[in-house]
């Protein structure tokens, strides 16, 4: 191996799609056909709903994001900062989560500031 042009020994090693060179050594991966590359896909879609109905303020510490959980619909977790809250008005410097559940046309919520 140690005679061999690194561009060819890139080359066998990625062949099969398990092992890639990357900024300066070699790397497993997850093929595309692996059923494991479906989870992280899966994984990887809901952390982008997440993101995506985030509101944040880029100047200062206040943020909201929720999501339900995934076999709960009408349930799930909501955290807030700095003056964003789903009900009512977070202090500065201090976090609200908040759990919720709207099932059966039922409104429970719990929160905890930290």
């Amino acid at each position: 191996m140690h005679t061999l042009p690194k561009e060819l020994v890139h080359i066998i090693l990625e062949y099969d799609g398990r092992i890639k060179y990357r900024q300066g050594e070699y790397i497993n991966i997850i093929h595309p056909a692996d059923q494991r590359y479906t989870n992280l896909v899966q994984i990887i879609e809901k952390k982008q709903r997440i993101i995506k109905n985030t509101n944040a303020n880029n100047t200062s510490d206040e943020f909201y994001f929720e999501f339900e959980f995934e076999k709960e619909k009408e349930m799930g977790l909501c955290f807030a900062s700095g003056g964003f809250s789903a009900c009512r008005y977070t202090e500065r410097h201090k976090i609200e989560i908040c759990y919720f559940n709207f099932k059966n046309n039922n409104v429970e919520q719990h929160r905890i500031y930290i």
